[in-house]
C-alpha cells in the first residue's frame, strides 16, 4: 500500500452502507472511521460531503444508522468522481459548503 492512503487510526467498525464508500476511498486516500449514530429514520442512502480544515467530512446514512468518515489525502472533486460511480448509484450523493 502506497504511504499515505488506507485506514487511519484504530476504530475499526464500519456500518453496511458506509462499508462500500469507506473501502472505496481508502483505495485512493486516507480514511479514518468516525462516529456511528443509531436509529436514523432516513428513507434512502445517501452521502454528504463536506470541507473540513485539512479535509473532508463524508457523513453516510443509512436506514438505521449514520456514520462519518474523515477524508485526507484528497480534494472534493476527487471524491465526488470515486462516489459518482456504477458502485454507488443507489446512493444519494450531496455536497455542502462550510
Amino acid at each position: 500500500m502506497a504511504k499515505g492512503r488506507g485506514r487511519a487510526g484504530t476504530h475499526t467498525s464500519l456500518t453496511d452502507a458506509a462499508r462500500p464508500v469507506a473501502e472505496a476511498l481508502e483505495r485512493h486516500g486516507r480514511v479514518s472511521r468516525g462516529v456511528i449514530a443509531a436509529r436514523v429514520g432516513a428513507k434512502t442512502l445517501s452521502i454528504k460531503v463536506m470541507k473540513l480544515g485539512g479535509g473532508l467530512r463524508v457523513t453516510v446514512v443509512s436506514k438505521g444508522s449514520r456514520q462519518e468518515l474523515h477524508v485526507c489525502g484528497l480534494p472534493a472533486a476527487r471524491v465526488g468522481e470515486i462516489l459518482s460511480g456504477p458502485d454507488f448509484s443507489g446512493y444519494k450523493l450531496n455536497f455542502a459548503d462550510e
